[in-house]
């Protein structure tokens, strides 16, 4: 299996870089454990024939001058001895043998004394020799003065074999165990992973089931609250952003293909009508000014979709200039009062302070002409609708009370959705399509700025819209999703 392939899902990088870490700590482990187990037996042997030699010792004071009577003493000693590991053997002070325990010394022949061997500073020296033939030997030497006055370096040996033995056995074991943690750890890694992981496939099955026609489906959480938790927590919460928002293109699309099928089916009515059979001048210019109307109905439903999707697209819908915000809503109650006078309705200018923002003057008219509108289309005759424009705490607020037939509590949160009328058949009636609020609100937004709606069923309504006044506030595009009004 190549590399790549071996290493290509999570779960097996997983696997092996968990079994590589284990494999590298048990080995350290057992290098550290031998490195002890050995230092500590070769410390206990040292202990054991330094111990050894001073008791030789005691031996060659008690057959003093006789080396051959010694030598027969300690073969007879270490005879009786079950393991014949261990020897004896005394120099002079040239370095010749004079007595040693074994028949054939393979170990005197090879010793020599050490760097720095002084007559005058005795100590024990440990060596580690390896006589051919035979397994490894410790000697402990120590520099002596026997007392028949003579010099001679007391050695005693200790053979190598059963530590050797055991630290071989130690290592088999540990090569053992290594392999055994392999397995292991491979196997542990390789379940541990997989269970790890499973969100993270349920997450992908999920993914896989969801599309256009089933945004419902979110990802199972464990409970955990862990960082897969996190993550799939974060991932139901765009899915919900996404359902919501395509939610709102259905419903936007299908209300606007409903807004513009009326004007078009009348449009197609009209000209049934004309061509059904000869008309006169009159009867044709008739049709053809219903005709214009319908286009107007259209082409202002047109502009209005328009806004909004530049509104939704994140396109600026406002300039950025100076405008006197007093000024504007002054000229577009000016252009409503003929309107208003028409229906016995009383539209007031009220409180009227100077204020300058930074803005669009023309979106800043379309905003309070829609609401004047609104007002108009819906207060009764003999009402009254009262503006007027403030500024403090560096916030202008343009206010729009009227006495009108009001909205009903459950219809208030859904004001400024699109294409939303709490009356259908009055909006209609009075030709609107549902979008004057939510471009209101796209402006407010735009602005920096908020609108707000009050009302209250026979109490009448009362709209408020605020925007900062400071001259450094940028007029951006914010992203809405608007819909709605009481057209």
């Amino acid at each position: 299996m190549q590399p790549r392939k071996l290493f290509r899902t999570i779960s097996s990088r997983l696997t092996v870089w968990g079994a590589a870490i284990v494999l590298a700590v048990c080995a350290l482990l057992s290098v550290a454990l031998y490195a002890g187990l050995s230092a500590s037996l070769h410390g206990q042997i040292d202990s054991f024939l330094q111990g050894e030699v001073r008791e030789f010792m005691v031996t060659v004071d008690a057959h003093r001058g006789n080396d051959a009577d010694l030598q027969r003493a300690i073969r007879l000693e270490l005879g009786s001895r079950s393991q014949h590991d261990l020897a004896f053997r005394l120099f002079d002070e040239q370095g010749l043998l004079l007595v040693t325990s074994e028949s054939d010394d393979l170990i005197a022949a090879l010793w020599t004394p050490p760097d720095g061997w002084n007559h005058n500073a005795p100590y024990s020296a440990f060596q580690t020799v390896r006589p051919a033939g035979t397994g490894a030997h410790r000697t402990c030497s120590l520099r002596v003065t026997a007392d028949d006055g003579r010099t001679c370096t007391a050695q005693a040996s200790y053979a190598l074999d059963r530590m050797d033995a055991s630290l071989v056995m130690f290592r088999r074991v540990c090569a053992i165990g290594l392999g055994l943690a392999a397995v292991l750890s491979l196997l542990s890694g390789r379940v541990l992973a997989r269970r790890s992981l499973r969100p993270v496939q349920a997450l992908t099955e999920t993914a896989d089931r969801i599309g256009a026609r089933s945004l419902s489906d979110r990802i199972p959480l464990t409970g955990t609250g862990d960082e897969l938790d996190r993550l799939a927590s974060t991932l139901n919460n765009m899915l919900e952003r996404i359902e919501h928002h395509i939610t709102q293109v259905r419903q936007f699309t299908a209300d606007a293909s409903h807004e513009l099928r009326s004007p078009l089916a009348a449009l197609r009515g009209n000209a049934e009508v004309a061509l059904s059979r000869p008309r006169t001048t009159d009867e044709l210019r008739q049709v053809l000014e219903e005709s214009i109307e319908h286009y107007d109905r259209l082409s202002q439903i047109a502009e209005d979709l328009l806004l909004l999707a530049r509104v939704d697209a994140g396109h600026e819908v406002a300039r950025r200039e100076l405008v006197r915000l007093d000024d504007a809503v002054a000229s577009v109650v000016d252009l409503y009062t003929p309107l208003a006078q028409d229906r016995s309705i009383d539209l007031v200018l009220e409180d009227h302070e100077e204020t300058s923002l930074q803005g669009d003057g023309a979106r800043l008219r379309q905003l309070v002409g829609n609401l004047l509108d609104n007002a108009i289309k819906f207060s009764n005759a003999s009402g009254r609708i009262g503006v007027s424009v403030t500024n403090g705490d560096g916030v202008a607020r343009v206010t729009i009370a009227d006495t009108g037939e009001g909205i009903a509590a459950e219809h208030l949160p859904h004001v400024f959705d699109r294409f939303y009328r709490a009356d259908r058949a009055r909006s209609t009636k009075n030709g609107g399509a549902g979008l004057g609020l939510p471009i209101c609100r796209a402006i407010a937004e735009a602005h920096g700025g908020n609108i707000d709606v009050k009302s209250a069923p026979g109490d009448g309504t009362i709209v408020t819209v605020t925007m900062p006044v400071d001259t450094a506030t940028v007029c951006s595009t914010t992203r809405t999703t608007p819909s709605g009004t009481r057209q």
